[in-house]
Parts: C-alpha cells; sequence; structure tokens
C-alpha cells in the first residue's frame, strides 16, 4: 500500500522522569523529538500520578510538537511505558485512585501475607517476578483503604492502556505490561485465579489483550490534529526499546544502561512452565510476556547509575570532571589488594582496601569493574535461561556517555553494537504505530538455534559463574530489587 508523504506517527513513552514524544516519516526517520518532565505529584507524603493531568500533557505536548509541522498527518500512535503504575476503574470507566511509581514502597504488609497464604513459590511459579514491592497487586489493598473499596474495582489498566482508552474510548490491555502487575499468570497468558482470589480481585480485573502493532481504535479525542489516527498499546519500555534498537533475534541481548540498568532476552519459543519461572526468578531475573504474540522475555536489572553515582559525588567528581577520571582509571593496573567495592547495586554498597592516600582513578576503576562484573553474572544467567547464548549484544543509554564504563564494559561482555539512537523507546512505539497504520508489515521476532545449550562455564576471563545463594550469603538485606 503506498503511503502519503506527509503521514507521521507517534511514539509516546511514558518514562519515570521525563515523558517523550517522537515523530517519525512513513519510512520511519525522525520528524521531531520532545521531552517534558512527567508530572508526578506529592500528596500526603506519597508521590502520585494523576492520570488526567497526564493526559492533558500529553495533548499539550503533542500541539506544540504538530504546531512545527502543520503540513503533517498523524496516522498513527504507540504508547509505551513502565508497566507497574496503573489505576483502577469503575463499571463507568471512571479513574477510582491515583497511579503509584514503580519504586512506591507501600505493601510491605501484603508480602509477608502473600508467603503464608499463597506462597512465595506459587506467586513466582505464576508471575514469572521475584517478591519485592515492584508488582501493582501488592498497592491493591493500601490504594482500596485509602481511595476506593476493591468491591468497586471492575479493571486494572496501565498507565498507557489509560492513554489508550481516553483516546479511543476502548478498554484493552498489553501482555508486556499485564506481566508487571503480578496478576498475570505468564505461561498461560491468562489472568491468575489462584492469584485473583488471594488479592480478592474479580478474575477480569485485566482487560482482554491486544498484541502491540495491533490498533484498538481510532482517536477520537484530544487535539483535532491527531483526530482518526489509530492507536495502539506498544506495551514495557525495554521491549519497545529493543524493537527501536532492531534488537529482534532470540540471539540479541539489549543492554540499557542509565540510572538503572535493565538487560533483556526474547526467550525462544519452547514449553515453559511453573518451574522455570522459579528457577529463573532464583537466577535474579524476572520473566514475562514479550511484546510479540505467543512469546516470552527474561529481564536483569542492576541500579548501576545510582550505585556509581554515589561515589562519584563521595569523591567530589564533577560532570565536567568525569572525563578526565574515565582516562585515569582506564590507565589504572588493578592491584589484587587495591581498592575494591562490592555490592555496589544495592543500598548498602561498600568501599575496602584504600590506602592512607586512596587514589580516586583506582577507586573509580574499582566501582566500574564491581559494575561490569555484576552485568556479566547476570548477562550469564540470562544465557542460561534462554538455552542460546547472546551472539550479538547492544547497549544503549545515557550511563554509556563515560569513555571507562564503555570499555571496560566490552572487556567484561565482549564485543557490543553502540547505535546512534537517542531515544529508541519512543522511536520503538512510533514503529508499533506505523505497523497499526498499515504502513510496514507486522513486526516479528527471528528465532535461533543452536548446536549446543548454553555453557555454565563462563565465557569471558574475568568472571566465573556465581551460585545465586553463595552471590548473596554476604549482602546485608539480601538480593537486589529485580526489575
Amino acid at each position: 500500500m503506498t503511503r502519503a508523504a506527509d503521514e507521521v506517527y507517534l511514539g509516546v513513552d511514558v518514562g519515570t522522569t521525563y515523558t517523550k514524544i517522537q515523530i517519525v516519516d512513513v519510512d520511519g526517520k525522525t520528524v521531531a523529538l520532545s521531552s517534558q518532565a512527567t508530572p508526578w505529584e506529592r500528596t500526603g507524603g506519597v508521590t502520585i500520578l494523576t492520570p488526567d493531568r497526564l493526559l492533558d500533557e500529553v495533548f499539550q505536548h503533542l500541539e506544540t510538537m504538530l504546531d512545527d509541522h502543520p503540513a503533517r498527518r498523524v496516522v498513527g500512535i504507540g504508547l509505551t511505558g513502565f508497566g507497574e503504575t496503573g489505576v483502577p476503574l469503575g463499571a463507568r470507566g471512571e479513574v477510582l485512585a491515583p497511579g503509584l511509581p514503580w519504586y512506591d514502597v507501600h505493601g510491605a504488609d501484603q508480602l509477608d501475607r502473600l508467603a503464608v497464604s499463597l506462597g512465595l513459590e506459587a506467586f513466582t511459579g505464576s508471575s514469572g517476578l521475584p517478591v519485592n514491592l515492584k508488582p501493582s497487586l501488592f498497592k491493591f489493598a493500601w490504594l482500596a483503604e485509602r481511595y476506593t473499596p476493591l468491591s468497586r474495582w471492575v479493571r486494572w489498566v496501565s498507565i498507557q492502556e489509560w492513554l489508550a482508552f481516553r483516546l479511543t474510548g476502548t478498554i484493552a490491555g498489553e501482555a508486556s505490561l499485564a506481566s508487571r502487575t503480578g496478576l498475570l499468570d505468564v505461561v498461560s497468558g491468562r489472568q491468575s485465579e489462584e492469584t485473583s482470589i488471594w488479592a480478592g480481585v474479580p478474575p477480569t480485573l485485566l482487560p482482554d489483550r491486544v498484541g502491540a502493532g495491533t490498533s484498538i481504535g481510532r482517536v477520537t479525542n484530544g487535539p483535532a490534529r491527531i483526530h482518526g489516527a489509530h492507536v495502539t498499546i506498544a506495551g514495557l519500555d525495554h521491549l519497545v526499546a529493543a524493537v527501536g534498537l532492531g534488537a529482534l533475534d532470540d540471539a540479541d541481548l539489549v543492554d540499557s544502561c542509565g540510572t538503572g540498568e535493565a538487560i533483556i532476552r526474547h526467550l525462544p519459543e519452547r514449553s515453559w512452565n511453573a518451574l522455570n519461572l522459579v528457577d529463573a526468578v532464583n537466577r535474579e531475573l524476572s520473566v514475562g510476556r514479550d511484546v510479540f504474540p505467543g512469546r516470552l522475555q527474561a529481564m536483569a536489572s542492576v541500579r548501576s547509575g545510582i550505585g556509581m553515582g554515589r561515589f562519584l559525588k563521595l569523591m567530589g567528581i564533577q560532570r565536567d570532571e568525569l572525563p578526565a577520571l574515565d582516562e585515569a582509571a582506564l590507565a589504572v593496573v588493578p592491584r589484587v589488594d587495591g581498592p575494591r567495592v562490592s555490592n555496589v547495586w544495592l543500598d548498602q554498597a561498600q568501599l575496602t582496601n584504600i590506602d592512607y592516600e586512596p587514589d580516586r582513578a583506582e577507586v573509580w576503576r574499582a566501582v566500574i569493574e564491581a559494575v561490569q562484573e555484576r552485568a556479566a553474572y547476570l548477562v550469564h544467567q540470562l544465557d542460561v535461561v534462554a538455552g542460546i547464548p547472546a551472539r550479538r549484544r547492544i547497549m544503549t543509554g545515557g550511563g554509556l556517555t563515560s569513555h571507562a564504563v564503555r570499555e571496560i564494559k566490552r572487556r567484561y561482555l565482549g564485543d557490543y553494537e553502540l547505535p546512534d539512537i537517542s531515544e529508541a523507546t519512543s522511536l520503538g512505539a512510533a514503529h508499533f504505530a506505523r505497523m497499526a497504520a498499515g504502513a510496514i508489515p507486522p513486526i516479528r521476532i527471528t528465532g535461533s538455534s543452536s548446536d549446543s545449550a548454553v555453557d555454565t562455564a563462563p565465557d569471558h576471563p574475568h568472571h566465573a559463574p556465581v551460585d545465586p545463594a553463595d552471590h548473596l550469603a554476604s549482602v546485608p538485606g539480601g538480593r537486589e530489587d529485580q526489575r
């Protein structure tokens, strides 16, 4: 089908800090890219997101961008972002409570109740998620007590799904986003009856799921310039970023380095069961539905940017001093008795073996080495769970602006690609918008095969795989809060 040259497609990425909108043309080339702060509010000591305020700001953002391109016609919109933030809807589609950020800490009492009444392995074997405060369902009881009783809840939608509903009037879900709620049975792709009973919610709380890149309807609300455009729920941000980066093979690995570092793999098509999910979680991974029909994905997380940033603060390093520190760190020859950093990704980071005259370059080198050793461990676990080694590694994110990080990561993980794409997530969402509007064929994963399973031996000289229990034995407070 021939497309008009004036057509454009929008990718909207609702992020933790910023909401990004990217406009691409019929060939997928960027026309405009803009970001503005996601409108979180602090009220009563709690950080919340008011959906209507977010919608208004997205509309204003769009109008400002489109005013700079008056000759362009919007024919497709793709929505992506984090999956844990969502809202309950009533019988008429009304919002019953505001959204909470993924890092919100309410719901600790629910974790204790889960262990007693449902069982930790029953939960992880269904959801593919570690037991921590990120899954949406652990906030349900707190939201119901503070805002609206569970008896009035009819649907739970992610913020992206809610935006799609307000744009089109259609309530629909998407599997990779639903996977972050803790309610979805990852293997079957259906809402878990057992978990729903435990949470006290109806078995149909999650709306029917529609694949990323499928149009759920056309825009009927908002700026006139977007009316009639096809809308698709593109899915979870990290997975959509992989699409923007062109990571479309089972053997592709994406490492997104920022404030937090997310490492993801598409899982090959094969039979998965609850034991596989429990094993993956024990390896410090999470498993969920992919943005591609019938497929799963595995993800690991490291709080690398936060972890490294606090050491820079400790040493009094300003942003403009980092390039010189990087070069000095790369010139360091690590010593057995030199500075060592452990648990850099946790709250209880430790710096040991510092001399009476500590060298900042040695310390910085030790910090980076610790993060990359951790990343290598998780990459190995992803290889084991996937059953085939990653053959192509694609890196992205602001954490790679450091020359030392780029070089030392290569020594631990091997060669990798660093595409010149500044906002892969909104770009991926725009590609799904093109698909929804019929401008491109369906985006699909290419399957890879391997003659041999992943060996348990390390595939690089700097790291030996560690059993998770041993690895965590000396960690105060337990394992990392996995993504």
